[in-house]
């Protein structure tokens, strides 16, 4: 009896998470060296954000649309250029007379000739997705570095130069970036992989002024209007915000990438004796990446909290790697 116990018991929180993962549009759910597998449609990705170990990947390096999505690396490469040329981030940008010509919809209404700082167009790309706010912060920060160097050319076609530059340093292997906001409108067309969009995400969350813009339910925007100062109010288009620890980071879609979020979710640290009496301290955070899917939310909570449990797991036996495949650099 005490052996069929120990059989079912297993069985049974099997078949619980196989059954929850699956009225989500899951298919199922395995254990394949010390991570979890979900076969899905969409890409999914849960990785640990401190040892860059992946606890559950399915699909995770096809390459497809992630719409918006790409809007993380705007802010990544906005914010990276602010600090490295001392500018910071509440210098004025002019909305270019462009922008609402090939931004397709939009969410705050920026007009040409309005003018934001950079910490709100920030904002309003990463809260609210706003797509003449990700043009307008490649085309102020594509100008000045161009202006930098000494060299003439388009200030977008330089600011995505340097999207696909940060891509490639964060290790990503099958991404490429055509526009700021991430809309299918250019003749070649962007994609990325889940896999690349947790790296993404990783170097995202690794930065407290990133995480400051995308943990936040509304904001108030400032724009400059014909000399008359306005105030806009974005609201964050991530819906899972405050639930489970959720801290960040952000959610899109598009028609062609279907419905896509990431998330950021930290718990308390915790303590763990060592055996020679020493203790360590260990801090948890773990970042979700579902691409494509049709139920994008319930699909990334599930997710996480069957993260939590594989996680949990790998924590109390050690936080063994017995495969160099389970850490995300060699993914």
């Amino acid at each position: 009896m005490d052996e069929w116990r120990a059989i079912l018991g297993p069985m049974r929180i099997f078949l619980s998470r196989f059954l929850f993962l699956k009225s989500l549009g899951v298919v199922g759910m395995v254990l394949v060296s010390g991570a979890a597998s979900v076969r899905a449609q969409s890409s999914v990705m849960v990785v640990d954000a401190y040892n860059k170990k992946i606890h559950v990947a399915s699909n995770a390096n096809v390459k497809r649309s992630v719409g918006g999505m790409a809007k993380m690396v705007t802010g990544m490469v906005a914010l990276d250029w602010a600090a490295a040329s001392g500018v910071g981030v509440n210098v004025l940008a002019t909305v270019p007379a462009y922008a609402p010509q090939i931004a397709g919809t939009q969410v705050i209404d920026l007009q040409p000739g309005d003018k934001v700082t950079l910490r709100d167009l920030i904002y309003a790309a990463m809260m609210s997705s706003d797509n003449v706010a990700a043009i307008t912060l490649g085309d102020f920060v594509g100008r000045d570095h161009l202006s930098r160097l000494g060299r003439g050319g388009d200030p977008l076609g330089e600011f995505v130069r340097q999207m696909n530059q940060l891509a490639v340093r964060e290790g990503c292997k099958g991404s490429r970036f055509t526009n700021p906001h991430g809309v299918e409108n250019t003749r070649v067309k962007p994609y990325s992989t889940a896999a690349d969009m947790a790296r993404i995400a990783l170097y995202a969350a690794a930065r407290p002024s990133m995480r400051f813009y995308t943990n936040q339910a509304t904001r108030d925007l400032t724009v400059y209007r014909g000399g008359q100062k306005m105030m806009v109010t974005v609201r964050n288009s991530n819906s899972l915000l405050g639930t489970d620890r959720i801290d960040g980071i952000k959610a899109a879609s598009t028609p062609s990438s279907g419905g896509c979020v990431v998330l950021s979710a930290e718990k308390e640290a915790s303590v763990f004796q060592q055996a020679d009496g020493a203790s360590v301290i260990y801090r948890h955070r773990l970042v979700v990446v579902v691409l494509g899917s049709g139920n994008p939310f319930g699909e990334a909570q599930a997710l996480l909290r069957q993260g939590w449990g594989v996680y949990d797991q790998w924590l109390q036996s050690g936080r063994p790697v017995t495969d160099q495949r389970q850490l995300l650099a060699n993914y």
